[in-house]
């Protein structure tokens, strides 16, 4: 049975579909169906508003999620296993052990957001914004994270065996304990300066 939460947030999303006209790619069949049974499998939610929502461990695989405002949403254990998110704002989220798992992210914003124990293995992540983001124990095993953002982000434990780093810039981050291992490093901004170690 769905939660109180996803009720409420449906509630106001179909409100915005009433209003909005075509301005919006929101399948009003998608929401009816994540409002009805909890879960919502290769929906088409582009733009859709779920700030503050109470969506947690809802399945969206390979949902089209691009440029929806996610922001305070509390999002814990939430499946987006090839979901689609390019542009989205997750600003101040908590997704503490989500499922990114070949998830399409690139251009997101994750600042100040609760990813820890998140799964973005095979993610494609290009310039994502991890401003002041918790990564405690965050997988970015095989993920493309070329010229991701991670000012001030707190990478303790991370994993990151054979992510791309190409142009990104860690260069403030916390990086206790984080495995390396295989990374691709190229004008990749580190804590003890710029790596070009795998330059081609």
């Amino acid at each position: 049975m769905p939660s109180r939460g996803i009720r409420g947030v449906c509630y106001w999303l179909l409100i915005g579909l009433m209003t909005a006209g075509d301005a919006t790619a929101l399948e009003p069949e998608d929401l009816k169906k994540l409002n009805s049974v909890g879960h919502c499998v290769e929906c088409d939610l582009t733009d859709a508003n779920f700030s503050e929502a109470d969506l947690k461990g809802v399945d969206l695989r390979g949902a089209d999620l691009v440029r929806s405002d996610l922001r305070g949403s509390q999002l814990q254990e939430i499946d987006l296993r090839g979901a689609f998110l390019m542009n989205a704002d997750l600003t101040g989220a908590d997704l503490e052990r989500a499922d990114f798992f070949m998830a399409n992210v690139s251009d997101a914003v994750f600042i100040s957001t609760n990813l820890h124990d998140v799964d973005f293995s095979k993610a494609m992540m290009m310039k994502v914004d991890f401003t002041n983001a918790i990564l405690t124990k965050a997988h970015f095993f095989a993920a493309d994270l070329s010229h991701a953002k991670f000012d001030n982000a707190n990478l303790e434990d991370a994993y990151f065996f054979q992510a791309n780093l190409t142009d990104a810039d860690l260069s403030s981050a916390v990086v206790a304990n984080a495995d390396f291992q295989g990374a691709i490093f190229c004008r990749t901004a580190m804590p003890w300066g710029q790596d070009n170690s795998g330059c081609e």
